[in-house]
């Protein structure tokens, strides 16, 4: 392979994209801007912003991996990412553009007073920044490594001072423009890469996904088998994290705000629904493509196989084709990792400090915090990006849905739908969410045995949720019905003094 004219193929597409991206950086007037890209966007345009935000190279990249390398576990991820969708239509479409100004911790307020219910939901963002950032650092450290020949560390710390320059000067107005172009751009690479793909393989379509055919392409005991530690419990709680995930994603939720009106909202998420559905076809369809042309592979569990579909594109079109889809997806990856450093550090700069701790505050005072938390969020992340070189990106991503759903996603549907929801009962349930969230994974296969060295986990899945949403649940459960009880009783003794 001609190194050197893939990686001028790969800057001819994507210096223009970034210029692209750089001109938009400049273009904020006021806080709506600064905060929610002004709410000028229509339905169709917040639609696909909306689907730019969520088609994370991370999972294009990580699902067609998992696929090659797992089988059929892998499109337990692409239907799992997009099942969360007709829950956001049906549920908080209409009611978060309603009540929402800003970014979520709005709701939280407009429900209750104790502002530290605010804080534990800041809390509660932050794995869920850090990881999905995460892996959007180790899906582009090994782009680099692959386009370049830099190790994973030293692309790594690239990254990680362009994440510090780039997240602190960043606007939402810039990733929502850059969005809508994202979205056009990867559905066109990745339908010219299934075309070329689908027309040099050799079996027929139906024959793409029988087993015999997995079987003959992969050998079983690597490939076609779940992974260790994936039970039928383990597998349902990684339902559970992708399912209610995306109804909590700060980065997402934040495209309400983007709107003018409710009746924009649920188009939004309408027109992005169908895009992501179609976008999850099309990489279950590569992932079996990619079987097909990329057997043999000797990638095993290493962090290189992330890269499947630039390999594929590389086999299929050669280095023009691979050239543009690693330019795409590094745009991808980048714009993504703005929008996340962005609704990280604003979460702690105007959720908690500017509407709770010091509501008086000026505006400098937020901006500087918002600087400093996006700088924390940044080495966090490469931190963690480091101990994960060798994960699979879509597995990274799951479990940041893990967190949104553990910790946001009950407080949200309770401010939302539970009446007699207390603020002590959402204060102590979300702490517990969190709490019990942190234990599984501190305690699991990834960190207990993965970075401690231990033989056995503590805690046996890899994915808690399953756990952690329950606990929360039923903590908001106990809390609401004991204040429930102590105000009749209390109540009840009145009357009777009287």
């Amino acid at each position: 392979m001609n190194l050197t004219s893939q990686t001028l193929f790969f800057l001819m597409a994507a210096v223009p994209l970034f210029l692209l991206l750089i001109w938009s950086a400049g273009r904020i007037r006021t806080a709506a801007e600064y905060y929610a890209a002004g709410r000028e966007y229509g339905g169709i345009r917040n639609g696909l912003a909306i689907t730019g935000d969520y088609l994370s190279a991370a999972s294009f990249l990580g699902i067609t991996g998992l696929i090659v390398t797992s089988g059929y576990s892998g499109i337990l991820y692409a239907v799992g990412f997009f099942a969360g969708w007709p829950l956001i239509l049906i549920l908080l479409a209409d009611k978060l553009r309603s009540i929402g100004h800003f970014t979520l911790a709005d709701v939280l307020r407009e429900r209750f007073a104790d502002r530290r219910i605010v804080l534990v939901a800041t809390v509660g963002y932050f794995p869920v920044v850090v990881i999905y950032l995460a892996a959007q650092f180790v899906a582009m450290a090994w782009l680099l490594n692959y386009l370049f020949g830099i190790s994973y560390d030293s692309a790594l710390a690239t990254l990680a001072v362009v994440a510090i320059i780039t997240g602190l000067t960043g606007r939402m107005i810039f990733s929502s423009r850059a969005q809508i172009i994202k979205a056009i751009l990867v559905f066109t690479v990745m339908g010219l890469l299934t075309l070329l793909a689908y027309l040099t393989t050799t079996p027929p379509l139906p024959e793409l996904f029988s087993v015999d055919e997995v079987l003959i392409r992969l050998p079983v005991d690597v490939h076609f088998l779940p992974q260790e530690g994936d039970t039928p419990m383990a597998l349902l709680s990684l339902g559970v994290a992708l399912i209610l995930g995306p109804v909590g994603l700060p980065h997402v939720m934040s495209r309400f705000f983007s709107v003018s009106d409710e009746r924009h909202a649920r188009m939004s998420v309408f027109y992005a629904t169908g895009l992501i559905g179609g976008f999850y076809i099309l990489i279950i369809l590569l992932g079996f493509l990619a079987i097909q042309h990329l057997e043999a592979s000797p990638w095993g569990a290493t962090g290189t196989a992330n890269l499947a579909a630039v390999y594929l594109s590389d086999l299929v079109g050669g280095e023009v084709l691979s050239g543009v889809l690693a330019a795409v997806l590094m745009v991808v990856l980048f714009s993504v990792m703005t929008s996340l450093i962005l609704t990280g550090s604003s979460a702690f700069s105007h959720d908690w400090y500017a509407l709770t701790l010091r509501p008086s505050g000026g505006y400098q005072e937020e901006r500087r915090l918002h600087r400093l938390s996006g700088l924390v969020t940044v080495v966090t992340a490469s931190a963690f990006a480091l101990l994960c070189r060798e994960q699979n990106v879509a597995y990274l991503v799951g479990l940041a849905f893990a967190f949104s759903a553990s910790v946001s996603v009950p407080l949200l549907l309770g401010a939302l739908y539970w009446e007699r929801l207390t603020a002590q009962a959402a204060l102590w349930g979300g702490v517990a969410g969190l709490l019990s969230a942190l234990f599984a994974l501190m305690t699991g296969p990834l960190v207990w045995v993965g970075w401690f060295g231990f033989s056995e986990p503590v805690f046996p899945w890899r994915h808690p949720a399953l756990l952690s949403v329950s606990i929360a649940v039923v903590v908001m459960w106990y809390f609401s019905r004991k204040e429930v009880r102590n105000v009749t009783e209390g109540g009840a003794a009145g009357e009777h003094t009287d």
